[in-house]
């Protein structure tokens, strides 16, 4: 944490540096991220989220940050970690850095059944929905400050490793054909211009379809906004 004297102004003489065990930080600069500074504001890397759920039928229009933890029955930090819905609590502000698309298709990753005729959904859900017809708008106040398309040019920087496809025959009569049905959007991180939120001023994130694309089976849809939380400390 940087300790700042206003929101958004560092104080003290710098960073702790290269933090190795040979270059120890000096103690001097602690106090710049100490936690224990009353009435003093202060600043951490704390992304934004929300995950929502995305039917089997699809939709025109998922509104990100719209709701806070506890705001419904079973809305907990798993979903979002959200205060209060569309804006953010007096004192605290947040600088948007970058964002990240998460979309999670519904079914198992590994599956088996006849070969030749169990189809791979969640690799077709994630070509139909991530890379089909679809934009992503950052709105911030009375505008958008980014209008961007597809929702696959804002590849999530996690998931899973390891993957690999394996099956046995490829005939109709094998019933113990297996097969790994896995995929993401991958890609360039999208940084943007950092742009600020500040204290109670509505802000959401929308992604919209002309058209709904159906799914498979129901899964989950997400925005992250990477950035950095500035509030109070204690």
């Amino acid at each position: 944490m940087r300790g700042l004297g206003r929101l958004g102004q560092a104080t003290g003489n710098g960073g702790l540096g290269p933090l190795t065990p040979y270059h120890p930080p000096h103690i001097d600069a602690l106090q710049e991220y100490n936690v224990n500074r009353a009435g003093q504001p202060e600043v951490i890397w704390q992304p934004l989220y929300d995950y929502l759920v995305y039917p089997m039928a699809g939709a025109t229009q998922f509104t990100f940050f719209q709701r806070a933890v506890g705001s419904a029955a079973g809305v907990t930090y798993a979903d979002t970690n959200m205060s209060i819905p569309g804006m953010l609590p007096r004192p605290q502000e947040f600088l948007v850095t970058g964002i990240q698309v998460y979309f999670k298709p519904g079914n198992a990753v590994s599956r088996a059944g006849l070969a030749a005729a169990v189809v791979p959904e969640n690799i077709n859900d994630i070509n139909d929905i991530v890379f089909g017809n679809n934009f992503l708008k950052l709105f911030i106040g009375a505008k958008d400050y980014l209008i961007e398309a597809p929702i696959a040019k804002f590849p999530p920087v996690f998931g899973i490793g390891g993957i690999a496809a394996y099956m046995g025959q490829t005939t109709t009569a094998d019933v113990n054909g297996r097969f790994t049905d896995y995929g993401k959007s991958a890609g360039r991180y999208y940084s943007i211009t950092p742009v600020k939120i500040p204290a109670n001023q509505n802000f959401n994130v929308s992604i919209n379809f002309p058209a709904a694309i159906a799914a498979s089976v129901a899964g989950t849809i997400g925005l992250i906004l990477d950035g950095f939380l500035y509030r109070l400390s204690q």
